[in-house]
């Protein structure tokens, strides 16, 4: 078992246990309640039967995230706003996604927020490399997939600290391309209200 993912999954679970209700503070200061639910575990023979079936080399790490949960649904939005959760794709969605869109033969997908899709290269995994993950749109699967440079325990292990916020961007945004925004006196006192 992968400890990075057993550790992170008990944790995150034993917090949940507490609290349900998670406040999850994102970029830009913006807060909201959120929920996670998990599957239930994935056998090794249903494992087997995608592998056989599909010929796509899984990452030992996602494959014990899938013996614990086979999928999830993370930071789900409990305000009036209710933004669109992290997916964390099972079995059965892995197999339907594939199915519903055409994608190189080496890609398939085990993540999903709003439009953004996060995929596993098979082929990177065959040869033993560990940056195999890629993101990519659901508006454009034509051929636009970017490598994020990361292993599944490490980008899932950086989601939950994140609180699902796209940490893999974070290093784009520094003093040369951020403009702080000046608040008055009185819109500080209007947001306190």
């Amino acid at each position: 078992m992968n400890k990075l993912i057993y550790l992170t999954l008990k944790n995150l679970k034993t917090r949940l246990a507490k609290q349900p209700i998670l406040w999850v503070q994102r970029e830009l200061g913006y807060i909201k309640p959120c929920t996670c639910a998990f599957y239930k575990a994935a056998t090794p023979d249903q494992i087997y039967s995608l592998v056989k079936e599909t010929g796509f080399f899984l990452p030992t790490s996602y494959i014990d995230f899938l013996k614990m949960h086979d999928g999830a649904i993370l930071f789900q939005d409990q305000s009036e706003y209710v933004n669109p959760p992290w997916y964390i794709f099972g079995l059965e969605e892995i197999m339907e996604y594939s199915e519903q869109n055409e994608l190189p033969p080496n890609l398939y997908a085990i993540a999903k927020f709003s439009q953004t899709i996060i995929f596993i290269d098979s082929s990177r995994v065959k040869e033993g490399r560990e940056d195999y993950l890629f993101e990519g749109s659901i508006l454009n699967l034509a051929d636009e997939f970017k490598a994020i440079d990361l292993n599944f325990e490490l980008w899932f292990e950086r989601l939950i600290v994140s609180q699902g916020s796209f940490f893999w961007y974070w290093n784009n945004y520094s003093l040369k391309n951020y403009q702080p925004e000046e608040v008055s006196l009185d819109e500080l006192n209007e947001m306190e209200e």
